[in-house]
């Protein structure tokens, strides 16, 4: 495996989610160089998926049990991505809900009541960009995201490291 640098930065000029900008509560993305290979972003999407370490997939588990309790929805294993040929447009892929799909870039989301939260991953050449946008719908939604930010802040970075070490 090869040492990969992360970088945290704003979404790049070039991001899919450069419109959803705008009176954003929370913004995150982060790139990193590597051999893109041919991968196209749902496949990095999948791989990203692949390295979520178990004692994270145990935090989701959590969220999802107190959530119940506070009456919102379960939204399951972060790396319960499924291995649909080809998903369109609405359907559930892991967590999230397919938005767009291009061979260079993956957008998704998911939107309820409190908040809106869309992930992209996108190749730009052989740099891979994670970028995450949340719009908060109320104060629950603004709440919810104080434990997570921070949490999101230092997860998603460790994932794409670990994600382009194995790409190599």
């Amino acid at each position: 495996m090869s040492t990969a640098t992360v970088v945290t930065a704003p979404p790049s000029a070039a991001s899919v989610l450069r419109a959803q900008l705008a009176g954003a509560d929370f913004v995150h993305a982060c790139q990193a160089s590597t051999r893109r290979d041919g991968r196209s972003a749902l496949q990095a999407y999948r791989d990203m998926a692949t390295t979520i370490p178990s004692w994270f997939d145990g935090l989701m588990a959590l969220r999802n049990r107190g959530m119940r309790l506070l009456g919102m929805k379960d939204l399951g294993s972060l790396r319960a991505v499924q291995d649909t040929m080809a998903p369109r447009p609405g359907q559930r892929l892991g967590i999230f809900t397919l938005q767009s799909l291009r061979d260079d870039a993956i957008v998704l989301e998911d939107n309820d009541r409190h908040l809106r939260v869309q992930l992209a991953l996108q190749w730009q050449g052989d740099m891979l960009e994670v970028a995450t946008v949340v719009h908060t719908h109320n104060v629950f939604g603004r709440v919810y995201m104080l434990p997570v930010a921070p949490v999101h802040r230092l997860i998603v970075p460790h994932l794409l490291k670990k994600q382009v070490q194995a790409y190599g």
